[in-house]
């Protein structure tokens, strides 16, 4: 007993010594010095292109390629100009992207110093910005559109509806996200000709490489004359009604499959129609006679071989004269010189292969329309 008494004691005394040596209440307190990281941290972002101190034309697309990373996924990319939000891509996928690729296009409207800012979002939560200084110039003047060292989309200035991908974007077989038909995975910045669209527009048939499917538009920035692209309509899956031998109704999916494109086909259409000449009769004189340029491209994935052109001015067609033919991405230029003996408007179209002698992807985008107005002095 005694052993258990002068145990018991001991540990009385012990917190009684404790308490003695409690800190002054009045000090400061010591905080512990333990590091505290967030979960998932916020994202990041980078301008890939084009580099700080760029110039650009007035009224022309500018391209900013960004690169942005997040540990759980970056859903989306905002790009402003000078404050002002000017572009703002998604990702296909609603929970984000670890690594999220985008272009953004802006269209200054002005001339002078612009800051481009480009922040990167997972839900609400931000990044912190990065930022470059660009020019923006008269069209009239000599400009940079790209310092050494950097990369962008490259557009071509042929009048080819083409749509460009603004993030890594699924190239499906048809035009739905309701199945599992991904063919492949187009690259942020890939730009590939738009050969067919859904009436709404809301999907685009595109021709990459040597494979034909759909994109969704909402990702995508569109580049030349898309008046033309035909309408395709796609077929899904209707209930059909059948009846089993026990007389017993049943509904049962009958599929239709998507239109498709047979392999090594040409397409041929008509990007752009150009004066080389000012449509304006002189002071004195009765008429002017102007050169019109007409560029016909294969935007297929064969050689289309032979085909005629026509161009048709006033009700009348003339020839354009015959093509040997064009390799796939090749394009012509065809020449004609039209003599106008008025002022006025003048409606003008150009058929390619009017015969239909070529079997193309497409038979309906081969015109091209453009309206010349003649001025006198």
């Amino acid at each position: 007993m005694r052993g258990w008494f002068f145990l018991i004691g001991l540990v009385l005394l012990t917190l009684s010594g404790c308490n003695l040596g409690a800190p002054d209440p009045t000090a400061e307190p010591i905080i512990p010095t333990f590091e505290t990281v967030e979960p998932s941290g916020r994202p990041r972002v980078v301008i890939v292109s084009p580099s700080t101190g760029a110039e650009f034309n007035v009224d022309e697309r500018v391209l900013v390629s960004v690169n942005a990373t997040d540990t759980i996924g970056v859903t989306r990319v905002q790009l402003s100009a000078n404050g002002t939000i000017v572009k703002t891509v998604s990702s296909e996928s609603i929970a984000g992207e670890p690594t999220l690729t985008a272009v953004l296009d802006w269209t200054p409207r002005t001339t002078g110093q612009y800051d481009l800012e480009a922040v990167a979002y997972r839900g609400s939560v931000a990044s912190d910005p990065a930022e470059i200084n660009v020019l923006i110039r008269e069209e009239t003047q000599v400009i940079i559109t790209n310092t050494p060292g950097t990369t962008g989309p490259i557009i071509p200035d042929d009048g080819v509806c083409r749509a460009l991908t603004n993030v890594n974007l699924n190239f499906r077989s048809t035009p739905t996200t309701a199945q599992d038909n991904v063919v492949t995975v187009l690259p942020a910045g890939t730009l590939a000709p738009i050969i067919a669209r859904l009436p709404d527009n809301s999907w685009w048939k595109l021709q990459y490489g040597g494979l034909v499917g759909w994109v969704s538009a909402q990702f995508t920035t569109n580049y030349g004359n898309c008046s033309f692209v035909p309408i395709e309509f796609v077929a899904t899956a209707t209930p059909t009604l059948t009846r089993t031998p026990t007389p017993t109704p049943t509904t049962t999916l009958t599929p239709t499959i998507a239109n498709t494109v047979p392999p090594s086909l040409p397409d041929l259409v008509v990007p752009n129609i150009v004066l080389e000449d000012d449509p304006v009769i002189p002071s004195g004189e009765t008429e002017v006679t102007i050169t019109i340029a007409v560029t016909v491209t294969n935007i297929g994935i064969g050689a289309s071989g032979t085909f005629e052109s026509t161009i048709r001015i006033e009700g009348v067609d003339y020839d354009l004269g015959a093509v040997s033919g064009l390799e796939p991405g090749q394009s012509v230029v065809l020449v004609t010189d039209y003599t106008f003996t008025a002022a006025g408007d003048y409606d003008v179209r150009v058929d390619v292969d009017p015969a239909d002698d070529v079997n193309e992807i497409s038979e309906i985008n081969n015109r091209g329309d453009i309206t010349i107005t003649v001025t006198a002095e």
